[in-house]
């Protein structure tokens, strides 16, 4: 009896939803609330159109989501791994802060190629080769549905191929290249893969985002939002260029020794300046596209700051978001991923905070509010008159002491209702650092009960970062594009919509100064949706991730005042500071896998 790999997960019979013989198909809300069924065969899948249409939604559940979900429930938001988060919790990513992680523990893994099994929690969605293996299961059947038309069956295959294509850009940003698979393999059937090449890898994955993109429409209707279009598509590609380009892989010696490194499995084997080119014509690609499709795509910009940050990740259907996910039809904030969030999964640094900078575009400096007694400090978040006086989006990502919260002030401090110190009614220890996560939950209350649920899973501003990037690491950060704009204008893009003073290159020169002002934009923009961690991870900022991570403590004087003591002696320090290998840019793959020689090679410093 032949041993059940990750390629092999993943029944035929799982694709299925149960629907009435009469009804409709909705991608959106419908579908939602639909519980999977193993009732049915096969053949009874792809007998109709509607039920083919259950199939490949089923598919989009494999999406991932950025709160925490199954096999992860231990784990807490991707960003508590860098400096931009912490958790309370012990296990999960706790394993990796005290450095004890390895390839046999796979519950303690950030990311799984398998699906958890019960005793990890309940499994929400799928992971990514189950995914991978439905798709192809769609793709080898769907001509059978005698009632759809040859063109939805053409577009209903380019959206399950670009959902294969999302989840290899995962595989590589995680473990590197990984085996490529062409079709749906059965459960008996014998199998011998190898990783493929970082280049192997990225072309093979283009080969699937091109025969994507010439058949996707560019946007959809808000009936059908969460489907993969040709905009998403070219988000993804922007995304996977830049990732290779950097230095993880674009190098001239690897991140480490090993046969992964050996085979380049886990880097190209040298450096080459034209990846970088490559990734800035991927992001211009997008933007022609879009600019011949009316400028579909835009950022939420209303002119109020604040609100249209929020419905920038918030609202579905924005304008704004090139593809997200759907765990769930709306937000139930007394379960799910949200009770988690709170009791120590989503916890926020002060380092974090501190990137935040004034509203006059200066970075914030801890000098500026200090009383002149040791370690003691001022409001560092609004006036005399509660006005705000921080980039506006640190309002919206953070919880901060004394800004508003369900018709009344967060008390983040000793003694408060959401305390600093210790368990609080409302954000137990999701405050205990001084700061909580706020991006998703916002007040838990009146502002997400019951709304509509997205998890924004490409933006926007990401394009406009990447392009900045790429320009700055191609020596162009000056020069004008064909859309008239240079790496300084396309930051600018993201910060004017917050109403926070332009960079310039007076301010801040090209080269190694305006990468780091890129890094900041795209941690402060977009904190709490998975860029950090790869941020920091394809630059090898082991410095970041090894940081000290602070707290603020905060007391309320007796004349209303606080007084605010940073404080870095927090009490489950990151022991990885001391223990950090550069293993940990990627994962390791799980040694049940390795172990079942079908081919895979483990990652370097996971031996």
């Amino acid at each position: 009896m032949k041993r059940r790999n990750i390629l092999h997960t993943g029944m035929a019979a799982m694709l299925l939803l149960s629907v009435s013989a009469c009804e409709d198909f909705k991608f959106g809300n419908d579908f939602l609330d639909k519980p999977i069924t193993t009732d049915v065969t096969i053949d009874t899948v792809f007998s109709r159109k509607v039920y083919a249409e259950q199939a490949l939604a089923e598919i989009y559940r494999s999406l991932p989501d950025f709160l925490p979900t199954g096999g992860r429930l231990s784990w807490a938001t991707l960003e508590c791994m860098t400096d931009l988060g912490d958790t309370s919790k012990p296990g999960g990513i706790r394993a990796y802060h005290a450095g004890d992680v390895n390839a046999s523990s796979v519950g303690s893994l950030p990311y799984r190629l398998d699906v958890p099994p019960a005793e990890d929690g309940p499994t929400v969605g799928m992971a990514p080769m189950t995914g991978i293996r439905k798709a192809y299961i769609f793709l080898e059947n769907i001509d059978r549905v005698p009632d759809m038309t040859d063109r939805e069956k053409t577009i209903r295959k380019a959206e399950a191929k670009a959902i294969i294509a999302f989840h290899y850009v995962q595989m590589l940003r995680y473990y590197g290249g990984m085996p490529w698979v062409d079709r749906s393999y059965r459960p008996d059937e014998e199998m011998k893969f190898t990783r493929m090449t970082v280049e192997e890898t990225v072309q093979k994955t283009l080969e699937l985002m091109k025969e994507a993109v010439q058949v996707l429409p560019w946007n959809v209707s808000a009936s059908d939002e969460g489907r993969m279009t040709a905009a998403a598509v070219l988000g993804l590609k922007s995304r996977m260029l830049q990732f290779v380009a950097s230095p993880l892989f674009n190098n001239k010696d690897p991140f480490m020794s090993g046969e992964a490194a050996d085979k380049h499995y886990v880097w190209y084997g040298n450096f080459d300046k034209t990846r970088w080119q490559n990734a800035l014509d991927a992001g211009l690609e997008f933007l022609r596209a879009n600019k011949e499709n009316n400028e579909y795509y835009k950022l939420v910009n209303t002119g109020n700051p604040r609100e249209d940050f929020i419905s920038a990740y918030f609202d579905r259907y924005n304008g704004e978001v090139l593809l997200a996910s759907h765990r769930w039809v709306t937000y139930n904030v007394w379960g799910n991923a949200f009770n988690e969030l709170i009791y120590g999964m989503g916890g926020a640094t002060s380092n974090y905070a501190d990137m935040f900078e004034m509203a006059d575009g200066t970075p914030f400096n801890w000098d500026d509010f200090a009383l002149g007694e040791p370690n003691k400090y001022a409001n560092p978040f609004f006036d005399e008159h509660n006005n705000p006086i921080r980039d506006i989006r640190l309002y919206e990502t953070l919880f901060v002491n004394g800004d508003r919260f369900r018709g009344r002030t967060l008390e983040i401090y000793k003694g408060g209702r959401e305390q600093c110190d210790g368990y609080s009614d409302e954000l137990a220890r999701a405050t205990y650092n001084g700061y909580g996560m706020r991006k998703f939950l916002r007040d838990r209350s009146t502002e997400v009960g019951g709304k509509f649920y997205s998890c924004p899973l490409i933006r926007l501003p990401e394009i406009y970062l990447n392009i900045a990037e790429a320009m700055n690491e191609l020596g162009k950060a000056t020069e004008k594009d064909e859309f008239g704009r240079d790496a300084y204008d396309y930051v600018n893009l993201v910060r004017e919509r917050v109403k926070m003073p332009a960079l310039t290159n007076q301010k801040v020169a090209s080269g190694l100064p305006l990468r780091e002002a890129i890094l900041h934009e795209r941690a402060v923009e977009m904190g709490f949706e998975e860029v950090r961690y790869f941020d920091l991870v394809r630059w090898k900022r082991s410095d970041l991730f090894k940081t000290d991570i602070e707290r603020l403590v905060i007391t309320r004087n007796e004349d209303g005042s606080f007084d605010y003591v940073r404080d870095n002696k927090i009490a489950n320090p990151r022991g990885w500071i001391k223990r950090w290998t550069d293993r940990y840019f990627l994962i390791p793959i799980p040694l049940d896998e390795i172990n079942k020689k079908y081919g895979l090679v483990q990652n370097p410093g996971w031996e």
